[in-house]
């Protein structure tokens, strides 16, 4: 079993889980294994080279009958090393593993690490987990940095449902640490509660946070900070969606907004705020968590993005006004939420949902000019497959120069006037400084439509349009269940038309900005003033009209 790679010597006590790490520092670091047997010892031999040297003890308590998990913290370790290991119980020893202490915020170090979620147990694919793992995150990881793991990955966010049942020991030994142990060994995870997890003290005695939570729900809520970015666990399942872990999340915003160290902040919890292939799964105290890390960027213009689960698949959109991402990082091993399988909405937030296995590579750099990067690799789901193709990209800065300020270009007063439905708005071409390799082009466009150019009018706009350039969605045919399509007519959203009529035999004026691919908007256009005529009817559509959307999807008309 995969679990017993490392095993040197048998004996009445037997390795079950073997080694893993939780709660790193710069200086400290905690190793964690689970042993069948009567010993009670827990030793980490360590050092900076294989020939380790030194020893640390720690504590043992029990998991199911014969069964015991130890815990043992290594300190006074050096910022930035590599460290050698492996773990003692009686006569039975596991290793030699290798792992990397984080590097001081002060040191300006880049931070990788994988996001990856629900990994309980598909009846129907059991390895997937161990799949994702060996040849999924450990391969592309080490190959996108150029290095061994320990050194590729500093760190793994599980946003809950590790396991298929809380209290099935198997679930924990077999599905998440059996299969995932090439990974845990060298790269230290983070974890908070699903509703999988069932509260059960099996979750608690496996996992070690840091201990700043509200008292009384330490190993509920947590935050770490690794480099420039702040870590946020939260528990988002029944009985825990209590006022005192907002109050305690507004703590945790403000001291990282007043830490000049940190540029990025993360949220991790299971529930989603929106979930476009499974809208049951959704709960209000987690858009409730969401509006805080928004007003957070808002007010101190870091970048935030909040990490989820639950539903099993790849979500991402993004806070229409500021720089806050939302991202689900399904699913790990769970059996994807397929389209029209169950309750579903093409929310406006949300630009790509797609039914997959994978997982996300976000990689962070400090300095002068902190950038996240995050990637989506997906392996497919059981219709098409996939090995680690790079379906998502998304890039957010802590200080990106904005798209320069659009004109508007009409409709004008000199346009006479034009019909309330269906009239097309243009703004001028899109330019940004700030542009991607070369990629120069906008990303959103947000339109308003106002009876007077004043401030306050615009306030209250009259008709309003958030326009993106893709939304990768569920097809129409409910035939076509595997994949996503672009929902998207036009991907040029420097023109636009409203959805709702707009006022007859009107004076009015429209403005316009425009988005760039790291979220950051223009400032507004000069307001445009333009007339109405009579009420007209809505355009109607025909087979030529939908051309290009059949197109797009192969389909013929």
């Amino acid at each position: 079993m995969i679990f017993a790679l490392g095993l040197l010597t048998l004996s009445p006590d037997t390795i079950v889980v073997s080694p893993y790490l939780q709660n790193a520092s710069p200086s400290s670091i905690v190793v964690a294994w689970e042993t069948k047997g009567g010993s009670t010892e827990c030793i980490v031999e360590y050092g900076g080279t294989d020939a380790l040297g030194l020893t640390q003890r720690g504590t043992s308590q029990t998991t199911v009958e014969g069964h015991l998990v130890h815990h043992v913290k290594l300190e006074g370790l050096t910022p930035d090393r590599r460290v050698w290991y492996r773990v003692r119980t009686g006569d039975t020893v596991h290793g030699v593993h290798v792992f990397r202490t984080p590097a001081l915020a002060k040191d300006e170090g880049r931070q990788r690490f994988v996001a990856y979620s629900d990994m309980q147990l598909d009846e129907a694919n059991p390895l997937k987990h161990q799949e994702m793992v060996v040849h999924g995150i450990v391969p592309w990881s080490t190959q996108h940095a150029g290095s061994e793991l320990d050194t590729a990955l500093d760190f793994i966010l599980i946003p809950g449902d590790l396991v298929s049942t809380g209290g099935n020991h198997t679930h924990w030994t077999r599905d998440f640490f059996g299969q995932g142990a090439t990974l845990f060994h060298s790269v230290p995870f983070y974890a908070t509660p699903g509703n999988h997890e069932q509260n059960h003290p099996l979750y608690f005695q496996y996992v070690d946070v840091p201990d700043n939570g509200t008292p009384g729900f330490e190993e509920h809520w947590y935050w770490t900070d690794q480099g420039n970015c702040r870590v946020i666990g939260l528990d988002t399942n029944d009985g825990y969606r209590v006022e005192d872990q907002l109050t305690w999340l507004d703590e945790a915003l403000k001291s990282a907004a007043q830490a000049e160290h940190i540029d990025f902040v993360f949220a991790q919890f299971h529930h989603p705020h929106r979930s476009e292939s499974w809208t049951p799964g959704e709960t209000s105290f987690s858009t409730k968590v969401v509006e805080k890390m928004i007003d957070f960027s808002r007010d101190t213009g870091k970048p935030s993005v909040h990490f989820f689960g639950h539903t099993h698949s790849y979500s991402r959109g993004q806070d229409r006004d500021h720089m806050h991402g939302m991202v689900n990082v399904a699913s790990g091993m769970g059996n994807p939420d397929y389209w029209w399988e169950y309750p579903q909405a093409d929310y406006e937030e949300f630009e790509i949902s797609t039914p997959d296995w994978g997982f996300c590579h976000v990689e962070t750099t400090a300095g002068a000019d902190p950038t996240m990067t995050l990637r989506r690799l997906s392996r497919g789901n059981e219709f098409v497959k996939k090995d680690n193709e790079e379906t998502d990209l998304f890039i957010l800065k802590r200080f990106p120069v904005a798209p320069e300020t659009p004109k508007g270009l009409s409709p004008t007063v000199d346009s006479g006037a034009v019909p309330t439905n269906g009239a097309v708005f243009q703004g001028s071409p899109f330019a940004d400084p700030d542009a991607r390799d070369g990629r120069n082009f906008a990303h959103e466009s947000h339109w308003q439509v106002a009876f007077d150019n004043q401030t306050e009018d615009f306030q209250k706009p009259i008709q309003e349009a958030w326009r993106r350039y893709r939304n990768l969605w569920r097809s129409p045919d409910k035939e076509a269940t595997w994949y996503s399509v672009d929902t998207v007519k036009d991907a040029d959203v420097t023109r636009t038309t409203f959805d709702q009529a707009l006022p007859p035999n009107q004076k009015l004026f429209w403005r316009v900005r425009y988005r760039d691919e790291n979220l950051a908007w223009s400032k507004w256009s000069k307001p445009t003033p333009f007339s109405t005529g009579s009420a007209s009817k809505p355009p109607k559509q025909t087979r030529a009209s939908l051309a290009p959307v059949f197109a797009r999807w192969g389909a013929s008309l």
